[in-house]
Protein backbone atom coordinates (compact mmCIF):
# COMPACT_ATOMS: atom_id res chain seq x y z
CA UNK A 1 0.00 0.00 0.00
CA UNK A 2 1.46 3.34 -0.67
CA UNK A 3 2.40 5.77 1.51
CA UNK A 4 -0.69 8.16 1.40
CA UNK A 5 -3.02 5.64 1.80
CA UNK A 6 -1.25 4.70 5.10
CA UNK A 7 -1.32 8.47 5.95
CA UNK A 8 -5.13 8.04 5.24
CA UNK A 9 -6.09 5.06 7.11
CA UNK A 10 -4.09 5.98 10.01
CA UNK A 11 -6.26 9.56 9.96
CA UNK A 12 -9.51 7.89 9.28
CA UNK A 13 -8.78 5.64 11.99
CA UNK A 14 -7.42 7.84 14.24
CA UNK A 15 -10.77 10.53 14.01
CA UNK A 16 -12.91 6.87 14.32
CA UNK A 17 -10.89 6.50 18.16
CA UNK A 18 -11.05 9.95 19.03
CA UNK A 19 -14.95 9.82 18.14
CA UNK A 20 -15.20 6.37 19.90
CA UNK A 21 -13.30 7.74 22.97
CA UNK A 22 -15.30 11.32 23.10
CA UNK A 23 -18.91 9.85 22.82
CA UNK A 24 -18.03 7.24 25.65
CA UNK A 25 -16.80 9.52 28.08
CA UNK A 26 -19.92 11.60 27.40
CA UNK A 27 -22.15 8.64 28.11
CA UNK A 28 -20.40 7.83 31.13
CA UNK A 29 -20.85 11.49 32.76
CA UNK A 30 -24.44 11.42 31.84
CA UNK A 31 -25.13 7.81 33.21
CA UNK A 32 -23.12 9.24 36.70
CA UNK A 33 -25.15 12.20 36.82
CA UNK A 34 -28.09 10.39 36.71
CA UNK A 35 -27.42 8.58 40.06
CA UNK A 36 -27.48 11.96 41.74
CA UNK A 37 -30.66 13.20 39.76
CA UNK A 38 -33.60 12.86 42.04
CA UNK A 39 -35.73 15.62 40.02
CA UNK A 40 -36.44 13.44 36.53
CA UNK A 41 -39.08 10.94 36.43
CA UNK A 42 -38.39 7.11 36.36
CA UNK A 43 -39.45 7.00 33.12
CA UNK A 44 -37.15 9.85 31.94
CA UNK A 45 -33.83 8.25 33.85
CA UNK A 46 -34.91 4.79 32.73
CA UNK A 47 -34.79 6.41 28.38
CA UNK A 48 -31.22 7.88 29.57
CA UNK A 49 -29.60 4.96 30.90
CA UNK A 50 -31.02 2.73 27.79
CA UNK A 51 -29.50 5.22 25.47
CA UNK A 52 -26.57 5.75 27.50
CA UNK A 53 -25.63 2.34 27.61
CA UNK A 54 -27.17 1.67 23.41
CA UNK A 55 -24.35 4.68 22.48
CA UNK A 56 -21.53 3.27 24.76
CA UNK A 57 -21.80 -0.06 22.89
CA UNK A 58 -21.60 1.84 19.46
CA UNK A 59 -18.53 3.46 20.41
CA UNK A 60 -17.30 -0.12 21.68
CA UNK A 61 -17.93 -1.21 18.04
CA UNK A 62 -16.78 1.70 16.24
CA UNK A 63 -13.71 1.57 18.47
CA UNK A 64 -13.74 -2.13 16.65
CA UNK A 65 -13.65 -1.70 13.59
CA UNK A 66 -10.87 1.41 14.22
CA UNK A 67 -8.92 -1.51 15.17
CA UNK A 68 -9.73 -3.66 12.45
CA UNK A 69 -9.06 -0.26 9.67
CA UNK A 70 -5.33 -0.41 11.44
CA UNK A 71 -4.79 -4.32 10.90
CA UNK A 72 -5.98 -4.22 7.35
CA UNK A 73 -3.42 -1.79 6.73
CA UNK A 74 -1.07 -4.31 6.79
CA UNK A 75 -2.96 -6.96 4.53
CA UNK A 76 -2.23 -7.67 1.37
CA UNK A 77 -4.77 -6.94 -1.32
CA UNK A 78 -2.87 -7.92 -4.35
CA UNK A 79 -4.84 -11.44 -5.40
CA UNK A 80 -1.93 -12.30 -7.63
CA UNK A 81 -0.10 -12.82 -4.50
CA UNK A 82 -1.89 -14.55 -2.51
CA UNK A 83 -3.09 -18.25 -1.95
CA UNK A 84 -6.24 -19.75 -1.51
CA UNK A 85 -6.30 -19.18 2.07
CA UNK A 86 -5.29 -15.90 2.45
CA UNK A 87 -7.79 -14.75 -0.04
CA UNK A 88 -10.12 -16.20 2.19
CA UNK A 89 -8.86 -14.29 5.11
CA UNK A 90 -9.25 -10.98 3.38
CA UNK A 91 -12.33 -11.50 2.52
CA UNK A 92 -13.59 -12.60 5.59
CA UNK A 93 -12.12 -9.58 7.47
CA UNK A 94 -13.14 -7.41 5.01
CA UNK A 95 -17.10 -8.72 4.99
CA UNK A 96 -16.39 -8.16 9.16
CA UNK A 97 -15.66 -5.08 8.94
CA UNK A 98 -18.39 -4.57 6.47
CA UNK A 99 -20.70 -6.23 9.37
CA UNK A 100 -19.60 -3.77 12.17
CA UNK A 101 -20.44 -0.67 9.71
CA UNK A 102 -23.87 -2.65 9.35
CA UNK A 103 -24.40 -3.07 13.15
CA UNK A 104 -23.41 1.21 13.53
CA UNK A 105 -25.82 1.79 11.38
CA UNK A 106 -28.76 -0.39 12.93
CA UNK A 107 -27.69 1.32 16.43
CA UNK A 108 -27.67 4.62 15.08
CA UNK A 109 -31.29 3.98 13.20
CA UNK A 110 -32.43 2.17 16.23
CA UNK A 111 -31.18 5.22 18.86
CA UNK A 112 -32.99 7.42 16.42
CA UNK A 113 -36.28 5.35 16.82
CA UNK A 114 -36.08 5.45 20.23
CA UNK A 115 -35.53 9.24 20.41
CA UNK A 116 -38.38 10.09 17.83
CA UNK A 117 -40.42 7.67 20.35
CA UNK A 118 -39.91 8.85 23.50
CA UNK A 119 -39.94 12.86 22.08
CA UNK A 120 -43.78 11.57 21.20
CA UNK A 121 -44.39 10.41 24.79
CA UNK A 122 -42.94 13.45 26.12
CA UNK A 123 -44.96 15.27 24.01
CA UNK A 124 -48.32 13.17 25.04
CA UNK A 125 -47.61 13.93 28.43
CA UNK A 126 -47.39 17.73 28.06
CA UNK A 127 -50.72 18.28 26.51
CA UNK A 128 -51.95 15.89 29.27
CA UNK A 129 -50.70 18.16 31.48
CA UNK A 130 -51.93 21.18 29.69
CA UNK A 131 -55.23 19.71 29.10
CA UNK A 132 -55.93 18.99 33.11
CA UNK A 133 -54.62 22.61 33.70
CA UNK A 134 -57.36 24.21 31.47
CA UNK A 135 -59.47 22.19 33.14
CA UNK A 136 -58.74 22.85 36.51
CA UNK A 137 -58.50 27.07 35.59
CA UNK A 138 -61.81 26.04 33.87
CA UNK A 139 -63.56 24.97 36.64
CA UNK A 140 -62.18 27.73 38.98
CA UNK A 141 -63.57 30.32 36.56
CA UNK A 142 -67.11 28.66 37.00
CA UNK A 143 -66.85 28.60 40.48
CA UNK A 144 -65.81 32.12 41.03
CA UNK A 145 -69.22 33.29 38.10
CA UNK A 146 -71.39 30.56 40.47
CA UNK A 147 -70.58 32.74 43.47
CA UNK A 148 -70.70 35.72 41.20
CA UNK A 149 -74.07 35.41 40.64
CA UNK A 150 -75.32 34.55 44.31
Amino acid sequence: MDAIGITFGIGIASAMIAISAYFAWRQRLILHSLQFDNKASLEHRRYLVKQSWRRIFGSLVLLVLAGMLIGSLFLNYDPQQMSRDELRYVTVYTMTMLLLVLVILALAVFDFWATARHGVQQQKQLFREHQEMLEAELEEHRQRRQTEMN
